[in-house]
């Protein structure tokens, strides 16, 4: 017995009267999202009942991927979970597989909804298995759609940029694309035609845009906002509502993209029965209700499905808060999202500091243990304190003041009470931007806490120097007694000795002022061999207060180690533990040479190296203070792309070395006993990488990593990146 008979010609005439006038009102989004609310609890279950195992599956499966290191590690970042670096294969199967399948799940979820939805809104009473298997039923056809919609939407993203290439506006090319989207649209309106009337792909399409016709734009818009725009609007307001809770935004995310599909679905429902109203097609209508899949009322059971809701959120925390697999966790901050990295406006006037992408220096941990970052490049030195250990509060601040000769690179160390020791070339005002033979730069200190640098007590001058020697390299060091080591670095003419070589002085201070400076000539070194420009000079002093000096040469590549035998330097010895390269000058910035020391406890150095030869990171264990001989470990093969050096030595006295491994898009720290040393991926690199490294030791003995995540042009960050659990 039909459903008209059962209920008596009367009541049914009544009640299609009732919902007749309904469908046909106005404000189609809003009348729709009202409606879904009501009926959310009932709507949401076919999402939950597919995706749900899905999603299940999907992070089992990659649990695996990432467990048996097929695709490279996984990490626990800012409290969610993140693989480092860039995906391989097995991971872009595995998103595929996953793509596909989501996909599949939609073209029966959407259908169904549908179902769902149209009946509530005819004023029947639908089953849900009945609307799961009429979607099920109609999968050809759904899948014949999906590639019409796949093929509607390149050839719209195609045309768009076709006219981008051809003439190069962006408003004409984007206006396009969004002009043929929106004809587009009225291709959703052909689900209801496949699941409610049973029509082939191309007939509902047809159906949809003869449904259309009378009003193509209302139509279109009606799509795009109840469909497209506001459930966007929707994730975006979420993503920004719980940045910073990670947890929260999956659970948030998950919840929404269920909550979505009835709200699109009831919109696609509405419309299209609307539109047959508008259309006054009564039969129709009729024929939709009599094939609707018939179902007792059964009451909403709210409980079920919010905890089905909720159940994905609570495993994730559970897995983040236990992390069972002993991942490693990373803490890591975009320091410029609140720092201003605007240019200057004006060169000859004193403005707020802002960041560069070529600035970083140095990292060091301040007073408080928290990071304190030394700035310098192309004018004064700038000095960026963090208020927390993860710097998620930042304070950036001149460090020098506008006098100086800012295309001199400011040194600089770390004194035992916290504070940074930072080098200066001061030189009159009227010289900041004139070069002649008068020109004259004092070389001083400036002692910098959390707050602010002053000039050291006493403004001593260390070294003075004219235009034509102002090439001198500095580099600085704390002594263990509270004063610091200063190396410096200039050439010699061959009329004074005869070769182009450079004289290394060191300076000894007693206190962190220097008010009493005792410079010495302690050794010369080969002058670089192309340029004479782009060299390194690394200061160290080992713990009975011996200097040791590291000289890497950026054109050849070969290093230099001085060491002394006593505080004073009254000998020193002069080796050369990595020899010079043939190839001669790289003008990549990312393949120069870069160097990195420690002093160990025994006052022997531990030197991390990029060997220009062939590209590897190398580590050399030296046998002795001199470093004439040394065992030699290899952190990053030959062949491969890698940038940026940093190295510490932990509490346990083992060295922490990190450098860019570009191929894979990782920062990686190796951590080395002796020669025996295990690489651990900490962080991905999301641009291109390659401008900027520096690492420290924070408050808790736990190493800290800034960087430069650098894509060009404005399309830059600079990053702070902490491994919490590194072992």
């Amino acid at each position: 017995m039909s459903r008209l008979s059962a209920e008596g010609p009367a009541v049914q005439d009544d009640r299609r009267t009732d919902t007749w006038g309904e469908i046909r009102r106005d404000g189609v989004i809003w009348l729709a999202y009202a409606f879904a609310a009501r009926h959310l609890i009932g709507l949401v279950v076919p999402g939950l009942l597919v995706f749900l195992p899905l999603g299940l599956i999907a992070v089992s499966a990659l649990v695996v991927v990432v467990v048996v290191n097929v695709d490279g590690p996984a990490a626990v970042v800012n409290g969610g979970f993140e693989l480092i670096g860039s995906p391989g294969t097995p991971l872009l199967v595995w998103s595929a597989a996953v793509l596909a399948a989501s996909v599949a799940g939609q073209m029966v979820v959407l259908p169904a909804t549908v179902v769902l939805a149209a009946g509530r809104l005819a004023g029947e009473n639908v089953s849900l298995s009945g609307a799961m298997r009429a979607a099920a039923r109609r999968w050809p056809a759904m899948l014949a759609l999906v590639l019409v919609g796949a093929v509607v939407i390149g050839a719209d993203t195609a045309a768009g940029f076709g006219l981008l290439a051809w003439n190069g506006a962006q408003v004409p090319a984007f206006a396009v694309m969004a002009l043929l989207l929106l004809f587009s649209l009225p291709c959703l309106l052909a689900v209801p035609g496949v699941v409610l009337k049973r029509r082939s792909a191309r007939s509902a399409l047809a159906l949809a845009y003869r449904l259309t016709s009378g009003a193509p734009w209302a139509t279109a818009f009606t799509l795009a906002f109840g469909v497209v725009i506001f459930p966007a609007l929707a994730q975006q307001a979420v993503n920004v509502a719980t940045s910073g809770t990670p947890i929260v935004r999956i659970g948030a995310s998950w919840v929404l993209a269920l909550v979505v599909v009835p709200l699109q679905a009831t919109v696609i429902a509405r419309l299209f029965l609307h539109r047959l109203a508008i259309g006054g097609m009564t039969t129709e209508f009729k024929e939709i209700v009599e094939s609707l899949p018939a179902g007792t009322s059964r009451p909403a059971r709210p409980v079920p499905v919010l905890a089905a809701l909720l159940l994905p959120t609570l495993l994730y925390g559970a897995a983040v808060l236990v992390n069972p697999l002993g991942w490693l966790e990373v803490s890591e901050t975009v320091v410029t999202d609140g720092v201003s990295r605007a240019p200057s406006p004006d060169a000859d006037e004193r403005s707020e500091p802002t960041l560069d992408w070529s600035d970083l220096r140095a990292l060091y941990a301040g007073q408080d243990g928290h990071p304190v970052m030394v700035l310098d490049d192309s004018r004064e030195a700038k000095l960026l304190t963090c208020a927390d250990s993860t710097c998620t509060r930042s304070r950036l601040a001149w460090a020098e003041p506008p006098a100086v000769d800012g295309e001199e690179r400011a040194a600089s160390a770390r004194l035992a009470d916290g504070r940074v020791a930072m080098t200066t070339w001061a030189v009159e005002e009227h010289y900041r931007w004139v070069y002649d033979e008068n020109w004259r730069a004092r070389l001083g200190l400036r002692l910098c806490d959390a707050t602010a640098c002053a000039p050291a007590p006493g403004g001593r001058t260390l070294a003075e120097v004219t235009w034509s020697g102002r090439n001198r390299v500095v580099a600085l060091a704390a002594r263990p007694g509270g004063g610091l080591l200063m190396a410096q670095l200039h050439g010699l003419s061959k009329k004074e000795n005869g070769a182009d070589k450079e004289v290394l002085s060191l300076t000894a201070c007693d206190d962190p002022a220097c008010a009493r400076p005792r410079t010495r000539e302690v050794a010369k070194v080969p002058v670089n061999t192309y340029t004479g420009g782009g060299r390194d000079l690394i200061a160290g002093v080992d713990p009975q207060d011996r200097p040791v000096v590291l000289r890497l040469d950026h054109d050849s590549g070969a290093i230099h180690v001085v060491s002394c035998d006593d505080p004073a330097c009254a000998r020193a010895h002069v080796e050369q533990p990595v020899g010079d390269d043939p190839s001669g000058y790289l003008f990549d910035r990312r393949s120069r040479p870069r160097a990195a020391m420690a002093i160990r406890a025994d006052g022997r150095p531990l030197i991390a190296y990029r060997d220009m030869a062939d590209g590897a990171i190398k580590l050399l264990d030296c046998r002795t203070r001199a470093c004439a001989q040394a065992d030699t470990a290899t952190l990053a093969a030959a062949g491969e792309r890698h940038a940026g050096l940093a190295m510490v030595l932990d509490r346990a006295g083992r060295a922490l070395v990190a450098f860019q491994d570009l191929d894979r898009e990782q920062i990686v720290i190796a951590t080395c006993t002796g020669t025996r040393c295990t690489r651990t991926p900490v962080t991905t690199i999301r641009r291109k990488g390659g401008y900027g490294l520096a690492m420290a030791l924070d408050g808790r003995g736990r190493p800290v990593l800034a960087w430069v995540d650098f894509g060009g042009g404005d399309d830059w960050d600079l990053v702070v990146t902490t491994p919490l659990t590194l072992r």
